[in-house]
């Protein structure tokens, strides 16, 4: 028997339907699923899915206590593998004992070749006769591969025509990350907690590559922060024109001067005339096939959805067989793909019609400047209606296919229009800007703004001012925040994690309470944790550390290193970070205090306002998060309020006893009462909370829970109730224990479609 290991289930029920011809039968052993068929030879062919990774690093016993482990030893701990899921193992355990031949289906990437060598050491273990555990750890054992870039049945017979070899660097490639994030993750994760007496779940986290991107964004909040307002004035005038009156800009684009400013505002006449009119076209070239990194930014900025959850929707497109492997650094289309093909069966569909123009010439797709051999530029590997799919899936599909078009678009053309007018002794100016040919913006519609036109000017016009000039004064802003998909690429820039994990080492900073909103803003602990380091162990708070261990471990993939080695260049760079650490350790626990301590204060109190309460020097008394001293539980109060003090502010609020809270909003934006905030559970999704009960946001919450209790208990009640005699069809039950139309059979079928309807 050929058994063949893919990484989810998903993929290999859709292998199996592929290379089976729909004919596979399905069974389960240990509650995992596995499908079988014979094929035209006669011999006997299985597929079985993981859930992902199958084992996983992990310290050995005796290092669990925090306050009693040497943290130098817990770097120097030779990690052990323990099984993700228990059920998993013991499934393709017991179906390679039945196999003489492995096939591993594994995604193609670090990740996907490492979860294939883990399910390999498994079933070598259980069946010898296939080879030996010791084979594939010297990287001699020949185990046939299927490399796959998306789940159509042409990709893959493709690939099972084709069979590799697994990439035993590849796989160590992926293995070094895993310890070496454990090992940092751990160790400085323990070293910040213990520091800074955070024990339990209130651990501070940190991380090798999530320390220097949240560096990332406190550089540009402090940048924010130093910013000094400089004030300066703009001019401007309204024309009066036969097509409609328009406004013109003064040439000097800002006078730093005021005096300077109303010269030239008294310097305008009454009436101006047309001194030079020019237009411009300019070209604008489509854009190149989409990578990992393109994609997430496309999706944050055009679509508004996170990298991490754009990064999930595409996986399961991706596993849905409607787009290619997502992650990818690749930005040319090898020649194998069928693109003649896919554009004419996209063009078809009514909502991507306009790129049909395409087909009547030649099909020549742009190029990035990225070319790579294991996975092709995401594409849509079929094509399907929008409305086929709901929500965020429609929009990246929708997203992915555009962008796809667009590389085989010609350029959009555009012509801009400056006209000069001169007023008395000034110089007032006036732009626009048209699409002259949309090319690939129409159909990739995101690119393309609205046209700005003016009046139809010619040199020497005369034109009338509609009502006096005015000055507009201003002050320079400071920087902007940095956006969720401007940080992927400057991540990429400075080597910080891979295409695979960039966007979920941004949502851990949220997570973590260490951001919020969006763009991210850095929290007071977050602050304060970047500054600790930056401050006493530099090597934390910049790329430089993390991009030479990722440079490493391109090597080890590549062959030029071995795994062993770039772990223990990680484990001597760790001791000494450690070490530093250990030198400065209450000086950095101060700095972190007192940015936890900000973190606490939540707004201003809206009750003091309203009261005219506030402290000596003016400023409102604040919100904050208190703990009361008896019972430990927190709260929010007023820091108006004095225990001598009757007259003070007694404003409080309850919070959940459970989780992590952080400050979302100091004045919710949809009451603006109270500050907002973010709960972290534990276990499960976060949620918003404001702390004005009456907030039609809470509202809105209480009316959702009460129709999921209420289908909950409609559910219960439907279970429970007695069935008359009769099947579902209302004709009368047989009689006979254990026969197919038993009372007792035909109560179990309607419980199950009941629990169907009420899921649906």
């Amino acid at each position: 028997m050929r058994l063949i290991v893919t990484e989810k289930n998903n993929s290999a029920e859709k292998i199996a339907n592929f290379l089976s011809g729909g004919s596979a039968s399905s069974d389960k052993t240990f509650k995992v699923p596995f499908y079988t068929w014979t094929d035209g030879a006669g011999e006997t062919q299985r597929t079985i899915g993981l859930k992902g990774h199958v084992l996983g690093p992990a310290f050995p016993e005796g290092y669990s206590s925090w306050q009693k482990t040497d943290l130098h030893d817990l770097i120097d701990a030779e990690l052990i593998k323990e099984p993700t899921d228990k059920n998993v193992v013991k499934a393709i355990r017991k179906v390679a004992k039945e196999a003489n031949e492995l096939v591993i289906a594994t995604d193609f990437d670090r990740e996907g070749e490492l979860i294939g060598l883990e399910a390999l050491e498994e079933m070598l273990d259980s069946n010898p006769e296939l080879g030996t555990c010791e084979e594939t750890r010297a990287g001699t054992l020949q185990i046939k591969r299927a490399r796959y870039s998306a789940l159509t049945k042409e990709e893959i017979e493709r690939a099972f025509d084709n069979l590799d070899q697994l990439s035993y660097p590849l796989a160590n490639a992926g293995a070094a990350r895993q310890d070496i994030d454990l090992l940092w993750g751990a160790t400085l994760t323990r070293a910040v907690s213990l520091a800074t007496r955070r024990f339990g779940s209130n651990f501070l986290s940190v991380g090798r590559v999530q320390s220097p991107t949240l560096g990332l964004i406190v550089e540009r909040e402090l940048e924010r922060r130093a910013h000094v307002a400089k004030p300066f004035w703009e001019l401007f005038a309204n024309f009066q024109h036969p097509d409609g009156t328009f406004k013109a800009h003064h040439e000097v684009d800002k006078f730093w001067n005021q005096a300077e400013a109303q010269a030239a505002l008294d310097g305008t006449a009454s009436s101006g005339t047309v001194k030079s009119v020019t237009a411009r076209k300019s070209t604008r070239k489509p854009p190149t096939p989409y990578n990992t990194t393109a994609f997430t930014t496309d999706a944050s900025s055009r679509l508004g959805i996170t990298p991490a959850n754009a990064m999930r929707v595409a996986e399961d497109l991706y596993m849905d067989g409607f787009i290619s492997y997502p992650r990818t650094d690749n930005t040319v289309y090898p020649v194998s793909l069928p693109l003649h093909e896919l554009v004419s069966s996209l063009v078809r569909i009514k909502e991507f019609s306009a790129a049909a123009g395409l087909l009547d010439g030649e099909l020549k797709p742009t190029r990035g400047k990225k070319e790579t051999t294991d996975h092709p530029p995401i594409y849509p590997t079929q094509a399907i209606h929008p409305g086929a799919l709901e929500g965020p899936k429609r929009r990246v599909y929708e997203l992915v296919v555009r962008r796809f078009l667009a590389t085989f678009s010609p350029p959009m053309v555009t012509e801009s229009t400056r006209a000069d007018i001169e007023s008395g002794s000034q110089t007032y100016f006036v732009r626009g800007s048209v699409v002259v040919d949309a090319g690939y913006a129409g159909i990739y519609t995101y690119a393309r703004s609205a046209d700005e036109e003016i009046p139809k000017l010619e040199e020497g016009q005369k034109l009338d001012l509609e009502d006096a000039p005015w000055l507009v004064d201003k002050e320079t802003q400071p920087p902007s925040r940095i956006s969720q998909a401007k940080l992927i690429e400057m991540m990429e820039e400075r080597g910080l994690g891979t295409k695979a994990t960039r966007a979920e080492i941004i949502k851990k900073l949220f997570d973590r309470g260490y951001v919020y909103s969006n763009p991210p803003i850095p929290s007071g602990t977050g602050l304060a944790m970047y500054e600790a380091f930056k401050q006493y162990v530099p090597r934390m708070a910049t790329p430089e550390m993390t991009a030479q261990l990722e440079a490493e471990m391109d090597q080890i993939a590549a062959g030029d290193m071995t795994k062993d080695s770039v772990v223990g260049d990680s484990r001597d760079l760790l001791h000494k970070t450690w070490s530093e650490i250990d030198e400065r350790r209450e000086d950095l626990a101060k700095v972190v205090w007192a940015g936890m301590d900000e973190d606490r204060i939540l707004g201003p109190c809206k009750a003091c306002e309203e009261a005219g309460r506030a402290k000596e020097d003016g400023s409102p008394h604040m919100l904050r998060i208190i703990r009361a001293k008896k019972s430990g539980k927190r709260f929010v109060g007023c820091s108006g309020w004095t225990v001598d003090d009757p007259e003070s502010c007694d404003q409080t609020f309850p919070l959940p006893q459970r989780g992590d809270v952080f400050r979302l909003e100091e004045r919710c934006s949809i009451c603006e009462r109270t500050p907002r905030l973010k709960v972290q559970p534990f276990r499960g999704r976060p949620w918003n909370l404001c702390l004005n009960d009456d907030c039609e946001s809470m509202q809105e919450m209480k009316r959702k829970r009460a129709e999921r209790e209420a289908a909950k208990a409609a559910k219960e009640a439907m279970e429970k109730k007695p069935l008359p005699d009769g099947d579902a069809d209302g004709q009368p039950a047989k009689k006979g224990k254990g026969k197919a139309g038993s009372r007792a059979d035909t109560s179990t079928r309607r419980r199950k479609k009941a629990k169907a309807a009420t899921k649906s």
